[in-house]
């Protein structure tokens, strides 16, 4: 715990916090490619070096700034995350390390219940990996911290069978439920589905509209407009949008080693609805 005690390993806007409005724990995405260790050796986990602790600010300031300011206490973790290179390697190789930050995960949520939490109700959010921790962290947490969660925005990251046989988690059916998980993945084309985020899925609500089934909702993205709606036999969103800027963004070779489609808008995950989660946490 002595490595949650140091005010470095917390993104930290402000100390106090402000006992009359919620708090959110948030996960950040996979913000670091690759990392070495002090010989040079690869490694599947951030160091946390300084260009890393960049990256990541840059995630956790966005979400802070756009999507959870004004009535949210924000806290997230510096965890040691692991790499984009690892989910290139065997999938036991990935699961080992999945499971080593997902421990390092409960740890810092742990540390913040236990000194900064002060018995208010929380939100729990994560973003990709973030959200695939999350899961554990909801698997983790006690039914007395479980009962002041308002709710869990699992972002691009899908939810199976096997998840929703825990009682802590279960699927957001509405705008209003709480204790629930609000889980989605888009794709401009069910081509775009990426197995490693979404395949398993059994259900997904579309955070325009915040419907489980196929009726559309328009939406804007830097004055693109555009329209998403659950296609709910893959349980992705389906989005209609002008795909050129998409497409150009996903010829990034960093994606293409990992095999993901250029229709793929996991990226946009977040980025497309952070208004829409902002407004839905408080109503929830």
């Amino acid at each position: 715990s002595s490595f949650w005690e140091k005010s470095d390993s917390w993104y930290l806007d402000t100390l106090s916090t402000d006992s009359n409005q919620i708090d959110v724990f948030y996960l950040i995405s996979t913000d670091v490619v690759s990392a070495k260790d002090s010989c040079g050796q690869e490694v599947w986990r951030s160091t946390l070096s300084k260009e890393d602790r960049a990256a990541m600010e840059k995630e956790m300031s966005y979400v802070r700034n756009k999507l959870f300011y004004g009535d949210f206490n924000f806290f997230s973790p510096y965890h040691h995350q692991f790499t984009f290179n690892v989910i290139l390697q065997p999938d036991d190789t990935l699961n080992i390390v999945r499971q080593e930050v997902a421990e390092e995960v409960c740890e810092a949520f742990d540390y913040y219940m236990k000194h900064w939490n002060n018995g208010r109700r929380f939100v729990l959010a994560g973003f990709s990996q973030g959200a695939m921790h999350m899961l554990d962290l909801l698997r983790h947490m006690s039914d007395e911290q479980f009962s002041r969660m308002v709710a869990a925005y699992e972002i691009g990251y899908r939810l199976s069978e096997a998840d929703l046989q825990h009682p802590h988690i279960r699927p957001a059916l509405g705008e209003t439920d709480s204790q629930v998980v609000v889980s989605f993945n888009s794709v401009l084309s069910p081509q775009g589905i990426w197995p490693l985020v979404s395949e398993g899925a059994v259900t997904c609500i579309n955070p325009v509209n915040w419907k489980t089934d196929a009726t559309p909702a328009s939406f804007s993205y830097r004055e693109l407009p555009g329209e998403v709606r659950v296609d709910t036999t893959l349980h992705v969103l389906l989005v209609d949008i002008e795909p050129e800027s998409f497409h150009t963004w996903m010829d990034n070779p960093v994606f293409k080693s990992a095999g993901v489609s250029q229709d793929c808008l996991h990226h946009w995950d977040l980025l497309f609805y952070t208004n829409y989660i902002h407004d839905n946490a408080l109503k929830r």
